[in-house]
């Protein structure tokens, strides 16, 4: 017990310096409880698995044992003054009456799982995502010295720092190293890609996404709520509420948390028993969006487990909004219950989600319409210009006394009207009815066109176009 306060003293003064420390919790060390089926005992026969692969175990201590069985390929290695002994002297009579196997069993523990590092949180408040929970791109690792330990990594992963008791590693260390003989071969299993970036800080105030791949293979527990979440970056259902946004221009994450921080001290909406996690996610066509899950396993009242969570969601929906740091419509919560009535959840369906950009998305839809609309109208327009002028300029230029149209012509004649009524006059009538009006044509029936064309015509008048202005068949 005293050894492990120590260390974690150790780590947080070494997390001071704003370095993101992750260290692997798992070893292939003899003492390590988790390797055996029961506690070694000096009477039973001890069987190092066969697991398929070569492995190594390290002894740290002095042991006594009965008898001891290989694996058919391994390593048995010993740390200073360890030492195994198969002498039952000094045991009372009867001690060894019922002698049972006890077996090793090496596992390998993947990279990717979040329960295989161990990181000091350095906020009291805000537990960590578990996609935030394995080895970032900017986060330095830590293998302890005095262990063995088997890592399966087939997937390749960045990490800022990389440290093996203590010796400081790069990539091509890594390589080196997991090239070697002995123990240093036997760590990695699969080792697929392991670079070392050598940055150790996140210099965007948005904040970082940790880059690296999460395994969620492990086995889930049951959750006590009628409609778990499944968040991004969380590797099990819970209960309790999600809040999500994107953030805007200006926006500083640790800032963000730190505000958070406070207003959940000030309201008193911080419980042991409730997590509150707050981290950076990638959703869909790489738009980042920072999540706030919170969750419980409270059950004592009628509602069960995710009500209280629910709630303080809620809470945290109305800060965010009361403080403008982004607007309700871009807002998004999803809850495993709905625990009061409020603006927060008088929207929500009946599967109790409230999309905050429904809005949003209304308004994009509404403009986008309108837009093809104006854009039709436009099109049209311009063909309706485009056809009217190219009828003009198909016809002949009529000048009559000096470039002055004649006053019946310029008052009835109505351009590209569809000659569907039969009392709308041609262009020859207009123009018949204007030289009898003014007397310089014959006092003839308006049928007479053979007389008229053969009049003689009056100096000063051009040729006058006897087809019709308008392009269009006549009905």
């Amino acid at each position: 017990m005293s050894l492990l306060l120590i260390l974690s003293a150790v780590l947080c003064a070494e997390g001071s310096n704003g370095v993101v420390k992750k260290y692997w919790v798992h070893s292939n060390n003899w003492n390590n409880p988790k390797n055996w089926d029961v506690s070694p005992d000096p009477c039973d026969p001890v069987i190092l698995s066969d697991r398929g692969y070569d492995y190594s175990v390290l002894v740290t201590s002095r042991a006594h044992l009965n008898s001891l069985e290989f694996p058919s390929t391994g390593e048995l290695m010993f740390g200073d003054r360890a030492s195994i002994s198969f002498s039952l002297s000094g045991l009372g009579p009867g001690q060894c009456s019922s002698p049972v196997s006890n077996t090793y069993t090496a596992r390998q523990y993947s990279w990717g799982d979040p329960n295989n590092w161990y990181s000091p949180s350095r906020d009291p408040i805000f537990s960590t995502a578990d996609s935030d929970r394995i080895p970032c791109w900017t986060d330095e690792v830590v293998f302890n010295e005095s262990s063995v330990f088997n890592v399966l990594l087939d997937k390749s992963v960045e990490v800022g720092a990389l440290k093996i008791g203590a010796e400081d590693l790069d990539t091509e260390d890594v390589r080196a190293y997991t090239l070697g003989a002995g123990r240093s071969q036997l760590q990695f299993i699969n080792l697929a890609q392991l670079i070392v970036t050598g940055r150790t800080v996140c210099t965007n105030h948005q904040g970082c996404l940790c880059g690296n791949q999460l395994d969620c293979s492990s086995e889930c527990p049951r959750r006590d709520c009628a409609k778990p979440i499944k968040s991004k970056g969380m590797c099990c259902h819970y209960c309790g509420a999600e809040v999500r946004f994107r953030p805007p221009a200006g926006f500083y994450l640790e800032k963000f948390k730190k505000s958070l921080g406070n207003f959940l001290k000030d309201k008193q909406l911080i419980d042991d028993n409730i997590s509150i996690t707050v981290s950076l996610q990638e959703y869909e066509l790489s738009t980042l969006n920072v999540q706030i899950t919170v969750s419980d396993s409270i059950t004592d009242g009628i509602e069960g487990a995710g009500y209280e969570s629910s709630r303080i969601a809620s809470k945290i929906h109305d800060y965010i909004v009361d403080y403008d740091i982004v607007r309700a419509s871009d807002l998004f919560i999803l809850q495993s219950h709905l625990p009061y009535k409020s603006e927060t959840t008088e929207s929500l369906e009946s599967n109790q989600t409230v999309t905050g950009g429904i809005q949003s998305w209304v308004l994009y839809l509404v403009l986008s319409v309108s837009f093809v609309l104006l854009i039709i109208i436009v099109v049209l327009l311009f063909k309706c210009s485009r056809r009217y002028r190219d009828n003009g300029n198909n016809q002949p230029h009529v000048r009559l006394d000096h470039g002055v149209l004649p006053r019946t012509l310029d008052r009835r004649f109505k351009p590209c009207v569809p000659a569907l009524d039969q009392d709308i006059p041609t262009y020859e009538e207009v123009l018949m009815e204007d030289m009898l009006n003014r007397g310089i044509a014959p006092d003839q029936p308006r049928s007479q066109d053979s007389v008229l064309r053969g009049a003689p015509r009056r100096p000063g008048y051009a040729e006058i176009p006897t087809s019709d202005i308008c392009d269009r068949a006549r009905v």
